[in-house]
């Protein structure tokens, strides 16, 4: 009896593991070996992994919980850290190499096996990025990856994004019409990089009936992240005529609501991670800052506070973007204050890498928003330095 006991203990320390594969998110099928794989959980030490040769790490479950007590971290040079909450087990994760213009930004789409084929779409302008129109070279905006047999990951990257220009993207399930394997969507996630980071994950609303288009954020013309989380039909017209069929659905509901409790607890991890921050302890205010948003990112002195240790960090794309939603979810008294202050910041980094009218553009917002000798006195030296 003993025996056997120790046999059904062996199997289940043999089955009870965590399986996972890394990609690289800009070249189709391309491992990634020697990536650092970190889990993480509340009270106790860290569990690290690297992938192999094949991408691949297999190890018994960290903590035996494959749940969202549990934080993956993936870390390689050259490319952006990811930080997961769990359940990770099965998954596939792409990983985006570091990009390196201020004003970029890739979007990575990834799902489970079924429904194979799904497409990742980018709209602005008059122009539509997707698997039969896949670059456009004069904007610096291209679908790297194209996946049409499952799990992804589908990838667009805009290299410089254009002022004044609306970048909305969506997601649209091409296998649709067979409405039985559209029903089994699991797992389907977008992920958005700037810089050297992960800003934001999406996960598709539950309760999608027999839609097929999802409208996770768009990106406006000054450069905010704006949350949608959309569902809507496709109508079952031709990929050529989706996109009217998006501008006209940004006005519908988000399917996304945000629950008191989640709002409180966002709330105390917010002021954890302002702890962290003025301890200088920089990646622990990091990790309570995303889970703070995680939980609500409709909160704009996260975003701002956010935006100030990227700075801090020396993440500059990614202070851009945080000091944007900030500015983007200001509300109240002191809403102005926030926008002021968000906009002093946006000016000093665009200042710092020497793009000077764009420094000079958002000091003038600043002051626009708050009367301030010294969003006066930076205004005067930017103006000088133009001469």
């Amino acid at each position: 009896m003993k025996r056997a006991l120790v046999i059904i203990y062996l199997v289940f320390l043999v089955t009870n593991a965590t399986d996972i594969s890394i990609l690289d998110a800009t070249i189709k099928d391309k491992s990634i070996e020697n990536v650092e794989v970190i889990f993480q959980k509340n009270g106790e030490s860290s569990i690290k992994a690297n992938s192999d040769s094949s991408g691949k790490v297999s190890i018994s479950t960290p903590f035996n919980d494959d749940s969202s007590n549990v934080v993956m971290i993936l870390k390689k040079d050259g490319y952006s850290t990811m930080a997961i909450k769990c359940p990770c087990d099965g998954f596939v994760y792409a990983m985006s190499p570091v990009l390196e213009n201020l004003d970029s930004f890739r979007v990575v789409l990834s799902w489970d096996k079924d429904p194979y084929d799904m497409d990742l779409h980018l709209a602005y302008g008059n122009k539509h990025i997707f698997w039969d129109n896949k670059m456009q070279i004069s904007d610096n905006a291209y679908l790297d990856v194209d996946d049409r047999d499952g799990y992804g990951p589908e990838t667009i990257t805009i290299q410089n994004r254009m002022d004044g220009e609306k970048y909305i993207f969506f997601v649209h399930d091409f296998t649709g019409y067979d409405k039985q394997k559209f029903n089994k969507i699991k797992n389907l996630k977008v992920y958005v990089y700037a810089g050297k980071s992960l800003l934001r994950t999406y996960n598709i609303p539950p309760n999608i009936g027999n839609n097929r288009i999802w409208i996770p954020f768009y990106i406006d013309e000054e450069g905010k992240i704006v949350d949608k989380n959309i569902i809507t039909s496709d109508k079952n017209t031709e990929t050529r005529y989706l996109v009217s069929i998006v501008k006209e659905s940004l006005n519908l509901e988000s399917a996304i609501t945000i629950s008191n409790n989640d709002k409180k607890m966002a709330k105390t991890l917010n002021a954890q991670g302002e702890k962290a921050y003025h301890e200088k302890k920089y990646n622990d205010a990091l990790m309570f800052y995303n889970d703070s948003i995680f939980l609500n990112p409709n909160d704009g002195q996260t975003y701002s506070n956010l935006g100030l240790l990227y700075q801090k960090m020396g993440n500059h794309s990614e202070a851009l973007w945080a000091n944007r939603k900030a500015i983007d979810l200001a509300s109240g008294s002191k809403a102005n204050t926030i926008k002021a202050s968000s906009y002093y910041n946006i000016a000093r980094i665009y200042e710092s890498e020497g793009d000077l009218q764009k420094a000079l553009d958002n000091y003038t917002k600043a002051l626009n928003n708050r009367n301030s000798k010294a969003y006066k006195d930076a205004i005067e030296k930017i103006k000088a330095k133009m001469k």
